[in-house]
């Protein structure tokens, strides 16, 4: 029961944090669309975040009920409101949250909702997509993809990334899995590591 509650908060968290982000995305269109403004630069960091903490916190709790069943993460015997079913299609690549789909995150494997345990656990593991490494490269090349050597952009979307991830963490009342933890230090070392070889390019040429 337990376990089952825990899912249920995952889920219906993903949604209302990714209604947020639809909400914020809507009232930013009224303004005219010259380059990516500062608001929408930290909007988009945070929602990818928030995506893929989401998802981790998700695939933890599923994979748990799953392992405990001997199902499939799918077959965990959800009852889905809904709301919870929107992010159970999401997370089986059939629909979209924040106007993105799993492929359009990158995500091209096997459908999450028919991962066995030892798949989704493989998943968030080492060399999963929503592992550590994995993760953090994504977030952090998607950052350095619009903000290139731009010392302003590269602070906002690395406010973003922080942004999303408060949210997500708030959203699940700081019980977030230790991946997302590490996957955030990592994603922000990264950053800061591109920032600071701006900011003092001696330094990078002497080492």
């Amino acid at each position: 029961m337990q376990i089952q509650n825990s899912t249920n908060q995952a889920l219906n968290a993903f949604k209302q944090n990714s209604a947020s982000k639809v909400d914020e995305g809507s009232k930013e269109q009224v303004a005219p669309k010259t380059e990516k403004s500062v608001e929408e630069i930290i909007n988009n960091s945070a929602a990818k975040v928030a995506i893929s903490m989401n998802a981790q916190y998700i695939l933890f709790e599923m994979n748990a009920k799953a392992m405990a069943a001997g199902n499939s993460v799918g077959q965990a015997g959800l009852n889905a409101s809904k709301d919870q079913q929107s992010v159970l299609d999401f997370l089986s690549g059939k629909g979209k949250i924040n106007d993105m789909s799993l492929e359009d995150i990158g995500y091209k494997g096997k459908p999450i909702m028919d991962l066995s345990p030892q798949e989704a656990t493989d998943l968030v593991g080492e060399n999963g997509f929503f592992g550590i490494t994995q993760t953090s490269d994504r977030v952090s090349n998607f950052v350095f993809s619009f903000a290139g050597d731009d010392l302003e952009k590269l602070q906002k979307g690395r406010d973003g990334i922080v942004k999303g991830f408060e949210e997500a963490n708030k959203m699940f009342g700081g019980n977030l899995p230790e991946i997302s933890y590490k996957t955030q230090e990592r994603t922000l070392a990264l950053i800061d590591a591109k920032i600071e070889s701006l900011k003092n390019p001696q330094s990078k040429v002497e080492e």
